[in-house]
């Protein structure tokens, strides 16, 4: 992967090292913006700053030895949000035993936030339920930092191509209560000549939503197919590929077995989430 346009762009916050967060910075790092990534443990910025990554995922770490000039890395939220026109919020949403996403570490992100005088966006990549930029904005409001704009900008990042994803995305989704600060975001992602969506922003976390539920039927249809071609004899590889041709359905997440289930398992447990959402919208619209 060759460097980017390197004229001046805007400065960028990313609030989480993990997965997501190291990838969007070093990405973004890449594309000439001066990135500064913040995170909670000290360990793990230690280690950054060190040059090392604390997990792997192909051509990541030379992504961030490339671009290190760029990159920052502090435990400071007021440092990392200082010279940021734009803060990505990156952190986990892992379930919770009832299986809802646990926003915890999004509120302490909101909660963090320093009193900035200039007009920041803030970009939701974290996987949250429909209505939490609603939520988010109203928390801004109470803190009299109305003039912090709002943008859903949901990551579709495969573990293993993290870096080919973003840099080669099939879409990029972005949903704003403004659309001045939508354009902001989408003007980030202009290099990679892409398809941007625009919407509001519960249309922009449904999308997400909708897509994890999508993918999460898939792996689950196609290993009942397997259990049925078990019983009658059948070969779900050849049913799999069969399927698959057909343009409608497309190949993709169409792979039976116990290996496959083990890896797509961390996936599925957080979508579940989004099932008991797509459920929960549809059976209020039943019932008016």
């Amino acid at each position: 992967m060759s460097p980017m346009n390197r004229q001046a762009k805007e400065p960028l916050a990313i609030f989480g090292a993990g997965w997501v967060g190291l990838v969007t910075g070093a990405c973004f790092a890449d594309l000439g913006h001066e990135v500064t990534i913040r995170d909670v443990v000290p360990e793990k910025i230690e280690r950054l700053r060190a040059g090392e990554v604390p997990f792997f995922e192909p051509g990541l770490g030379e992504l961030i030895e490339r671009n290190r000039e760029r990159l920052t890395f502090t435990l400071d939220a007021a440092e990392a949000a200082a010279s940021a026109e734009l803060v990505f919020v990156c952190v986990d949403t892992p379930p919770t035993y009832s299986g809802d996403a646990d926003l915890s570490r999004v509120w302490t992100v909101i909660d963090e936030l320093p009193q900035l005088e200039r007009r920041t966006v803030l970009v939701m990549k974290s996987t949250v339920p429909v209505g939490t930029g609603e939520k988010v904005r109203a928390s801004l409001e109470k803190r009299g930092l109305s003039h912090i704009g709002y943008v859903s900008n949901p990551e579709f990042l495969a573990e293993g191509n993290a870096i080919g994803d973003f840099m080669n995305p099939d879409r990029v989704v972005v949903g704003a209560f403004v659309e001045g600060d939508g354009d902001r975001v989408a003007a980030l992602y202009e290099p990679l000549e892409t398809t941007i969506v625009r919407a509001d922003v519960a249309s922009a976390e449904m999308i997400k939503l909708a897509a994890n539920a999508f993918l999460t039927t898939k792996i689950s249809f196609i290993n009942e197919i397997a259990n049925v071609c078990e019983l009658v004899g059948a070969d779900v590889v050849k049913v799999a590929h069969g399927v698959g041709l057909d343009h409608r359905l497309g190949p993709h997440f169409l792979r039976a077995g116990a290996g496959w289930v083990v890896a797509a398992l961390g996936k599925m447990s957080r979508l579940s989430s989004s099932w008991r959402a797509i459920r929960a919208i549809s059976s209020s619209c039943s019932r008016q």
